[in-house]
């Protein structure tokens, strides 16, 4: 008989369906804006020598943009700086990055992953998806070229033996 290990995850963040994050705090403040906090629930590994953190250097609230559920949402990831806790290790400490929000990244995948396809899907304009999301023009912009650059071949060159 198969019986799985491990604890459930908990309510809210089964609701709000963030992968490898748990939901901590929930605020809704008086415009109706829900403040969701989250943390990622794995320990990460250093990115130069690969040795899993156990010790938190610090901690920072990150503003983050993602998807509306059940109306307007405001990410905020409560992100750890971690010591490595290598010892000859030059890095000292790291931030963590995640699968959903890369190194550098202000918005989700899964929120660049929506404002892609409800544009290349649905064939509306850039500046309606930009505005029924709540982002800007800028951010559709550069997820659809970068979706470009990864979805559409390279273009081939014509040789001038090619052109007669």
């Amino acid at each position: 008989m198969f019986e799985p290990t491990g604890s459930q995850r908990d309510a809210p963040s089964t609701i709000y369906n963030l992968p490898d994050y748990r939901v901590i705090n929930v605020i809704e403040d008086v415009c109706g804006v829900r403040r969701v906090e989250v943390e990622s629930t794995d320990a990460p590994g250093c990115p130069v020598c690969g040795v899993l953190a156990v010790r938190v250097h610090s901690r920072r609230r990150q503003r983050v943009r993602d998807v509306p559920v059940a109306g307007p949402v405001e990410l905020v990831w409560v992100k750890h700086r971690w010591f490595c806790a290598h010892a000859r290790c030059a890095r000292g400490t790291f931030s963590e990055v995640t699968d959903q929000v890369p190194a550098f990244a202000r918005s989700t995948a899964r929120l660049c992953q929506a404002l892609v396809a409800a544009v290349i899907v649905s064939g509306r304009a850039a500046s309606e998806v930009a505005r029924a999301h709540g982002v800007s023009w800028w951010l559709v912009a550069s997820m659809l070229t970068a979706a470009a650059d990864v979805l559409l071949p390279e273009p081939s060159c014509p040789s001038p033996t090619t052109w007669a």
